[in-house]
């Protein structure tokens, strides 16, 4: 037992030298000086660290960003996505080695680390699993799809920076919960989509087909089945879908999930027919719409 147990902590403080020198402390202050904010972040590629959105949404640039055991650098906020909670940094010449995303989606009960800096205390790691999947974060403007959650320690300060699974892989980015004993964190995947997009556009933009859905159960033979449906249709009049057709897929991705329908109606999309597969009275029909910009009031 003991021979494990040694086994286990040289892994594992192993994997945490490996990723700490990849994070960053983040700070600045607001336009008027009333207000200072700190947060974590981390390498994505050379020049860039990821953090959470709202760790700098009353920041101005420039910005301060400490990567962990160097000076401290100046970053400018260049990206940024209030519904998915994120924000990208520029930042000259980081000359450290960039986190990999993982791909593959985590299970629960995975051992995860949360790296960052809670309450000002640097170079912090929390070990923990992932003790939930799919969940939601409400916020005043949007719903977060798919949240990760841990019960390894994220503090006031831990936002932005990595929680990484055993091979040193970024699964999520860490970010408070809706309670304190409920920890979250923005998924991989998320991450993945949005962060090339933000570094590419400074901004996410979506398209609307007009609806709103919602996920509903239903039985499909003797067993349940998960879908995700058409709750509203902002006008009947001007398109073929009805309240109560289930999505199987948009542009040929498949629905199984709202992110899936948000995704794939992504900013290449807009102004464009796409092809929209539905189930209606148990029948497969394929209609087409044309998608329009998203109109979002978030700042």
């Amino acid at each position: 037992m003991t021979s494990a147990l040694l086994s286990f902590n040289n892994e594992l403080s192993s994997l945490i030298d490996k990723v700490l020198p990849s994070t960053v402390t983040i700070e600045g202050y607001s336009k008027d000086l009333s207000e200072n904010s700190q947060g974590s972040g981390w390498f994505y590629s050379s020049d860039l660290v990821v953090t959470n959105y709202h760790v700098i949404e009353t920041l101005v640039n420039p910005l301060t960003v400490t990567p962990v055991g160097r000076p401290p650098m100046v970053g400018e906020v260049v990206g940024s996505d209030p519904d998915n909670d994120i924000a990208v940094i520029k930042v000259k010449s980081l000359e450290g080695t960039p986190l990999i995303l993982e791909k593959e989606l985590p299970k629960l009960g995975e051992l995860c680390v949360a790296i960052g800096s809670p309450h000002s205390f640097r170079e912090s790691a929390s070990l923990g699993i992932i003790s939930g999947l799919s969940r939601q974060i409400r916020t005043s403007n949007s719903v977060i799809e798919e949240m990760i959650q841990t019960d390894a320690a994220v503090n006031p300060g831990n936002s932005g920076g990595p929680l990484v699974n055993i091979h040193g892989r970024v699964i999520g980015m860490n970010t408070m919960g809706p309670a304190e004993t409920v920890n979250l964190a923005v998924p991989a995947e998320t991450l993945a989509c949005v962060v090339p997009e933000l570094e590419a556009h400074g901004s996410i933009l979506n398209a609307t087909i007009g609806i709103s859905i919602s996920v509903i159960q239903h039985h499909n033979s003797d067993s349940i089945m998960q879908s995700i449906a058409i709750r509203k249709v902002k006008n009947e009049a001007q398109t073929p879908l009805k309240s109560g057709d289930i999505l199987k897929e948009i542009n040929g991705r498949k629905i199984t999930r709202r992110i899936d329908a948000i995704r794939a109606l992504g900013r290449d999309t807009i102004d464009q027919q796409v092809k929209v597969l539905i189930e209606r009275d148990g029948a497969l029909k394929t209609v087409e719409i044309l998608a329009k910009a998203k109109i979002t009031t978030n700042s």
